[in-house]
């Protein structure tokens, strides 16, 4: 059993509103801007856990490795410890059985997938997202916020 916290992450509709252009006509990285804009606040609400890890959920893990991963999550490169290895019919099945692959036993997973939000009725580590306002929305925040807290055993 693995009991360092963990937090699955997805990207589109969570640290960037869902639809933004990713590539060019020529398949090339974009660099848009807009691309990981709310990834500062996912990185300051981590602030207080240091040891809480990210593993990528997000479909962005069957385009880009590892080390372009880690680029891409800016601040929060030092905390990924890889991606979600297992293919199941939706996400939030794919979250659980990486989630029993790897042992875990403190993990969170943030998604705006349909999935997760269904998922999320029976799941408690679900939290799930509006993929227009994903981690920047401050009902999303609080609910993050106050799982932490207790995943760390911290619920001052």
């Amino acid at each position: 059993m693995v009991r360092l916290p963990t937090l699955f992450v997805d990207f589109d509709g969570v640290l960037h509103p869902f639809g933004e252009p990713i590539f060019d006509e020529h398949c090339r990285y974009l660099g848009n801007p807009v691309l990981f804009c709310w990834a500062p606040i996912l990185d300051q609400l981590l602030a207080p856990y240091p040891d809480v890890r990210v593993i990528v959920s997000s479909d962005w893990r069957r385009i880009f490795d590892d080390a372009n991963l880690i680029k891409l999550l800016g601040p929060l490169g030092p905390r990924f410890v890889g991606v979600v290895q297992s293919y199941q019919s939706t996400r939030a099945e794919e979250i659980l059985a990486e989630a029993r692959r790897r042992a875990l036993v403190e993990w969170l997973a943030i998604d705006d997938h349909p999935s997760v939000a269904q998922a999320s009725v029976s799941e408690r580590r679900f939290i799930a997202c509006a993929p227009d306002s994903g981690i920047s929305a401050s009902s999303v925040q609080t609910e993050l916020r106050t799982k932490l807290a207790a995943l760390s055993g911290n619920t001052d």
